[in-house]
């Protein structure tokens, strides 16, 4: 799985791949946050850490959700008329929006647990999975050309 951590090292492949291999590193990453929690038990107090960690339990799988509902929506009005839209649904504010989903959820359970050690592999997970952000990116570069170039260049990657 390293491997994917370098650009040189990632073949063309699909943008679902490229996604899960993602999502599986933030995964990982944070589990090891978790686990070095118990070595390093450093915790925060933040006034309200309830309801904070209640909303980003509310709004990450709520944003993850609408993105994974638009892009199932945009695959069947592709497969229909052959139109490519990209910019419908979370997709119209931001690039990928089902990572920044991911990265609400985690910190919502930083929040729950007062864990610092989730605070900092969230982080790492965050900047480590632009490496395979940019892989996506090219892949729909690739596969969509103009009309990808244009959403790019239109919406920004995060809020």
């Amino acid at each position: 799985m390293l491997q994917y951590l370098y650009m040189e090292n990632l073949k063309p492949q699909s943008v679902h791949k490229v996604l899960a291999t993602s999502y599986l590193t933030y995964f990982l990453l944070c589990s090891i946050g978790l686990c070095l929690s118990i070595f390093f038990p450093i915790k925060f107090s933040v006034p309200n850490a309830s309801l904070f960690a209640t909303l980003c339990f509310i709004l990450g799988p709520a944003l993850m959700s609408w993105a994974q509902i638009t892009s199932h929506i945009f695959e069947k009005v592709k497969i229909q008329t052959g139109v490519v839209c990209f910019n419908k649904g979370p997709y119209r504010y931001l690039r990928n929006p089902t990572q920044l989903g991911l990265v609400i959820l985690v910190l919502g359970y930083a929040f729950a647990t007062g864990t610092a050690m989730l605070f900092i592999t969230t982080g790492v997970a965050y900047i480590l999975s632009n490496i395979f952000f940019k892989k996506h990116e090219s892949i729909l570069a690739d596969k969509y050309g103009e009309a990808y170039l244009k959403y790019k260049a239109s919406v920004k990657k995060v809020l």
